[in-house]
């Protein structure tokens, strides 16, 4: 009974396995679960989006650069974090490393064990591509990583928009989303998936929106980029619902509390940029809110993740121990029922 048990060990939450009928709408949402398709889907939008408007970089308007060249104290900022950063790389890519030396004679006992390490390399993933980000502010002097804003307002037209963290999130959300849903919260693939990808396609529409020089087609194409980020936000938290159910006992500030973050910060983001948008904010204060939030996000999901991963191996000690003890002493007791007999 108790190597039954041991093989029968997995890493991870566990949730009810729907089965659906095969149908147009199942077609679909199992084309969406291939991590090619939303990787396709996005490029597609952002392609699409780029021929049409064709923005012009920040580093060939003098006005543009200019704005740029007065944010003097983005430079040393930016250092201070991408030495945070390689820091915080380097240790999650030694724990993923002794991680699995340590976990290698282990893998016949917890089969899935491999899959446990993936969160791990997501995240390195994350801060490498964070690093990237913020060595684009102080490793040159031009900014060949904006393009220039269009605007009806001679007061907003020509400001720095920093494409590269539109860049960053396009890879990194996606990330986050996945440590959310499929990681924290076990949902299956085809849950995840729409989410994602609608995610993706409304950073891209906010990112268009800052080119379109007619203000009604700018705020239409806001209102559906925000349209959008409702309709992901709503498949997260029902992420939460349905977690909540397979685990009537678990607790909110658990695993749920990843994807329930994710859907407050990125509407914290979504009210800066607009407020930037507007002209509420400057262009300065959005673009060190990113720089601040995009560090910090990442560092929370990472701790998050580190908090449930201890979790994991606990319940597997656990498991392990409570199923050898049973063998021990049904051993034991069959000992004594012979000794018995004779």
């Amino acid at each position: 009974m108790g190597a039954s048990s041991l093989q029968s060990i997995k890493v991870g939450p566990v949730h009810r396995e729907v089965k659906e009928e095969v149908t147009d709408s199942f077609m679909l949402k199992q084309l969406l679960t291939r991590k090619t398709s939303w990787v396709v889907i996005t490029l597609l939008v952002v392609g699409l989006c780029y021929a049409i408007l064709r923005p012009s970089l920040c580093s060939d308007l003098q006005k543009c650069q200019d704005q740029h060249g007065t944010a003097s104290d983005l430079t040393p900022y930016s250092a201070l974090i991408t030495a945070a950063l390689s820091a915080v790389f380097l240790h999650e890519l030694a724990s993923v490393i002794l991680t699995y030396r340590t976990a290698k004679k282990a893998l016949s006992l917890i089969p899935n064990i491999k899959e446990s390490l993936v969160p791990s390399l997501l995240l390195c993933t994350t801060f490498a591509v964070l690093i990237l980000e913020n060595m684009c502010f102080f490793a040159g002097s031009f900014a060949w990583f904006a393009h220039a804003s269009v605007s009806d307002n001679p007061d907003l037209e020509g400001m720095p928009v920093y494409t590269v963290f539109f860049a960053e999130w396009l890879i990194n959300v996606p990330i986050l989303i996945i440590l959310a849903g499929q990681v924290s919260l076990g949902r299956p693939a085809y849950e995840v998936s729409l989410p994602l990808v609608v995610t993706n396609v409304y950073m891209t529409l906010a990112w268009c929106a800052n080119f379109i020089a007619l203000a009604y087609v700018r705020y239409i194409v806001v209102t559906v980029s925000f349209l959008m980020y409702f309709k992901a936000s709503w498949d997260m938290i029902m992420w939460v619902k349905l977690w909540r159910k397979d685990n009537p006992d678990g607790h909110l500030f658990g695993r749920p509390l990843l994807a329930v973050a994710l859907v407050v910060v990125f509407g914290v983001y979504g009210l800066v940029y607009l407020l930037r948008l507007r002209g509420v904010l400057p262009w300065h204060f959005e673009c060190t809110f990113y720089l601040t939030m995009n560090f910090t996000t990442k560092l929370c999901a990472s701790m998050t993740l580190a908090g449930i991963r201890s979790s994991e191996f606990q319940e597997v000690l656990l498991l392990m121990l409570a199923n050898t003890q049973t063998s021990f002493q049904r051993g034991i007791y069959q000992e004594d029922v012979h000794d018995l007999r004779d």
